[in-house]
């Protein structure tokens, strides 16, 4: 019997709210998969946060050997490998995001986030 332990350190509290707020509901709604490629949009995007939140400055096309030493399928969803987060699978994704404004899908989740939460707002500003 063999037992491979991989860390989730702060990803794994991440990938827990992520998951919590339904985010990735959101993000699949505004920007669908339209072709037939292997993962959703809000699990690339999932992928690029917490590479961003993980302090190892990388280039995006590295992003499948960041998610090597990681449990992949954990923090990401059943059947997801590192593989799957190739160059060709972000840039489908960043240009999706563009198409339909980057503004625009912060601004959703920012209201998701803040009604899901009961985040009483004093000042926004605009």
């Amino acid at each position: 019997m063999e037992i491979r332990t991989l860390q989730l350190d702060h990803l794994g509290l991440v990938t827990g709210v992520f998951d919590q707020l339904d985010i990735a509901d959101l993000i699949d709604n505004r920007i669908p998969k339209l072709r037939n490629h292997n993962l959703e949009h809000s699990k690339i995007i999932k992928a690029m946060i917490l590479n961003g939140l993980s302090y190892v400055g990388q280039r995006l096309y590295l992003l499948p050997e960041f998610y090597e030493k990681l449990p992949v399928e954990r923090l990401l969803g059943d059947g997801v490998t590192a593989s799957d987060l190739n160059d060709d699978a972000l840039g489908r994704a960043l240009d999706a995001i563009y198409a339909y404004g980057p503004t625009e899908l912060f601004n959703d989740t920012s209201l998701k986030v803040m009604s899901q939460l009961d985040l009483g707002v004093q000042r926004l500003h605009a």
